[in-house]
């Protein structure tokens, strides 16, 4: 039987992943029948009605749960209108500032600029906070702590003590009070979003979650360290989707980042998507192999599908090279036909050789190098479009070839019109040319002499 903690995460994902509002509301009700303490699936409920009167009253249940919920505070502002008594978390000593307006997120933003930074009064209150966990009194330490955090918004330091005892004494709100106003100052800390969204998977604040991704993105001073950090926490604790979200978006800003492109190989070739896998570690190998990165991804390309990249397309030497292939098989029936003799092959089977070549080039060309540079430029080829999702295959056409994967392309390509003539050419080129190669077979064909020479059974016998 599925337990209400299963049924709500369903119902989360289909809502966030699926964007199947009835089917996540049927999960989430599902789970409310088990469970009706479940604030959060309360408040998760709420966003998928359309009533009003329903919404609010959702929203209730969540308050008459915890009077003190953020989130549920917020959205009865944001759908009602109506003010609501806010009750500030109870913590230690008064440990965290009032409780001020918080936005729809429930997240307290930093109304004004922090104070410059005082070195001697930070370390005088770092001082003071380790004399008074020695003394046992943790409450007044984390005070202290708190008093550095209005200095300094996002002392790593101080986040991580302050932080670290809130949450022993169960005291997850303030905790999370405490991160977020570092984020909504714009910290570009790793460690401080690492703790924002270990406290979202505690509370399973998938909301929290998501907001902090999106931020995160949309940051463009956050360095990449800092998403392949969250990506790797979400990946630890499966939340794949949203891992694999964060790092779409992400390379959608940042497209030459090699510790991206690399880790969202990582996360194709976990899900077993080696083509795909093979793409990005491509994409971040030639970027360079200077890096730890790029030397990493180099060498998983290496364990990898074979890439079609623009060199091979656009080389006329490897399309001569396919064309050779085709001249040496015909060179294999001029000698037969020669009789198994080099030397007797003669000018019109060598002719042969040569129109083999020069037909297999062209029907090389139509069919699987119509991008050689510069022909392609030459007979007014376009580049085509990069296939993705505003430019999907069409059906029944693959992303690869023969188990090799095709990198997108920066050349143009041969018009059709021009193909079709080439490969026309080409193959009335190499039915010339095999009729050049093996005329003595072809003419024995049409016209075979009789064994004269031979004697047949009858004589054998009269003998």
């Amino acid at each position: 039987m599925t337990d209400a903690q299963s049924l709500f995460r369903e119902g989360v994902l289909a809502l966030r992943e699926q964007q199947d509002v009835a089917e996540g509301r049927r999960l989430l009700t599902e789970s409310l029948k088990i469970n009706p303490q479940n604030e959060m699936a309360w408040l998760w409920l709420a966003r998928t009605l359309s009533d009003p009167a329903k919404r609010i009253q959702c929203i209730d249940r969540a308050l008459s749960i915890n009077p003190d919920n953020e989130q549920a505070l917020a959205l009865k502002r944001k759908y009602s209108g109506v003010p609501v008594a806010e009750v500030a978390t109870v913590a230690p000593a008064a440990v965290v500032a009032p409780f001020v307006e918080a936005d729809a997120n429930g997240h307290t933003p930093q109304s004004k600029a922090p104070p410059a930074v005082d070195q001697r009064q930070i370390k005088r209150l770092f001082k003071e906070a380790d004399d008074l966990v020695e003394a046992g009194d943790v409450e007044g330490a984390i005070e202290q702590w708190v008093r550095v955090l209005e200095i300094e918004v996002d002392n790593e330091v101080a986040m991580r003590n302050a932080v670290g005892y809130l949450s022993r004494l169960k005291y997850i709100d303030d905790a999370k009070e405490l991160v977020w106003r570092a984020i909504d100052s714009g910290t570009t800390h790793p460690s401080i979003y690492l703790t924002a969204l270990d406290i979202a998977r505690y509370q399973n604040d998938y909301a929290d979650e998501e907001v902090l991704c999106e931020r995160v993105v949309a940051m463009p001073e956050i360095d990449d360290s800092v998403i392949t950090a969250i990506v790797g926490r979400l990946i630890d604790a499966e939340s794949i989707g949203s891992a694999e979200d964060m790092l779409e978006k992400a390379l959608e800003s940042r497209p030459k980042s090699q510790k991206l492109l690399k880790q969202m190989g990582d996360l194709r070739h976990m899900m077993g998507d080696e083509a795909e896998a093979a793409r990005y570690y491509d994409r971040a190998a030639r970027l360079g192999t200077s890096t730890k990165e790029g030397r990493e991804a180099d060498k998983k390309l290496t364990e990898s599908a074979a890439v079609l990249t623009d060199r091979e397309r656009g080389s006329l030497v490897l399309a001569w090279r396919e064309a050779a292939g085709i001249a040496v098989f015909y060179v294999l029936l001029a000698w037969q036909d020669a009789g198994m003799n080099l030397l007797a092959l003669g000018v019109t089977r060598w002719l042969g050789v040569i129109v083999a070549l020069i037909g297999g080039y062209l029907t090389i060309t139509a069919t699987s190098s119509p991008q050689q540079q510069p022909l392609a430029t030459w007979l007014g080829g376009e580049v085509p479009p990069e296939q993705g999702p505003k430019n999907p295959p069409k059906p029944g056409e693959s992303t690869s070839r023969k188990g090799l994967l095709e990198d997108p392309t920066e050349l143009p390509i041969i018009p059709p019109a021009f193909r079709a003539a080439l490969g026309a050419m080409g193959v009335i080129l190499l039915l010339v040319a095999a009729w050049l190669v093996f005329n003595s077979a072809i003419n024995l064909l049409g016209n075979p002499v009789p064994p004269t020479d031979i004697p047949s059974i009858f004589d054998l016998m009269n003998e």
